[in-house]
């Protein structure tokens, strides 16, 4: 009885913690595209209905983007073959590399940024779709898409 207790006041408190109409996107990196940073940084991406915000690993704000300035959302699968090092060493085990990218455009009366976003392999596609619905539920349409996918070309023969 006593740890089943422990575990209900656990989940309820993890609930607690987190804002309704919140979502979380951990495991982002930011590439580039925001004036002022160069350097890419690990964080967490923060969805909620007013704004996207990216989080340094402490929890500091880093960049806060209204939900109503957003222009176009997208994202990106980049698919790398293995080097040829790794080929000769593993084989037919050394597999290919996927990452995948979230792009955001937005503009702002004194500027317009696109922002790259690294994510997570498998979210960037659930991503973008919430964001797609919280910009729509701002603004009243969606956003622009464009979903690419990129690969080295087949070799010539």
């Amino acid at each position: 009885m006593y740890r089943s207790s422990l575990l209900v006041l656990a989940v309820l408190v993890v609930a607690a913690s987190r804002a309704p109409g919140q979502d979380t996107f951990k495991d982002v990196e930011y590439v580039s595209g925001h004036t002022g940073m160069e350097d890419k940084v690990k964080g967490v991406l923060v969805l909620d209905a007013k704004e996207i915000r990216f989080q340094g690993k402490d929890g500091a704000p880093l960049i806060s983007i209204p939900l109503s300035e957003i222009t176009e959302v997208g994202s990106q699968t980049d698919i790398r073959d293995a080097s040829v090092g790794k080929k000769l060493l593993f084989g037919g085990l050394s597999g290919s590399r996927k990452q995948e990218f979230v792009q955001i455009t937005y503009e702002t009366a004194q500027t317009a940024e696109g922002l790259v976003f690294k994510v997570k392999q498998g979210t960037s596609t659930g991503l973008v779709a919430k964001l797609k619905f919280a910009v729509k539920q701002v603004q009243g349409k969606a956003p622009a898409t464009d979903t690419t996918k990129s690969h080295p070309s087949p070799p010539s023969r």
